[in-house]
């Protein structure tokens, strides 16, 4: 038996069950057969059933289809450049201050609880 995959991702893994499932394997039986590959890393029973299920209805393409809803911000020298404008602007900036420009950011801090403001700066430094 082959060693179990370290690094996967979940394209990778939904390429697998489209494969798979073109082989007219049962979404059980796919599941069945990717989790000794990639252990705690394989995709959900109810998520190998759910991508059977759209592939059943005509789906072709493994990416993620576009979303409505607030945009998510990446880290380009733009973003960095707005945190670090914000921070020497205003020295006791408090993580909620990030929260309305940063989505990605507050799911990363929510909960955190700093001791001061080069806390919060290290954190937010850290996320990029």
């Amino acid at each position: 038996m082959a060693a179990p995959l370290s690094t996967c991702t979940t394209i990778e893994q939904r390429g697998v069950v489209c494969f798979l499932w073109a082989k007219k394997i049962e979404a059980k039986d796919i599941h069945k057969e990717m989790l000794p590959m990639y252990g705690e890393h394989c995709l959900s029973r109810q998520a190998v059933h759910n991508w059977v299920r759209k592939f059943s209805e005509g789906r072709t393409s493994i990416q993620d289809e576009h979303r409505a809803g607030r945009l998510v911000e990446i880290a380009t020298p733009e973003t960095l450049q707005r945190i670090e404008d914000i921070i020497r602007a205003e020295r006791r900036v408090t993580v909620n201050a990030f929260f309305h420009l940063f989505g990605p950011l507050k799911h990363c801090l929510s909960g955190e609880r700093f001791p001061d403001d080069d806390a919060v700066e290290r954190a937010v430094r850290s996320w990029f």
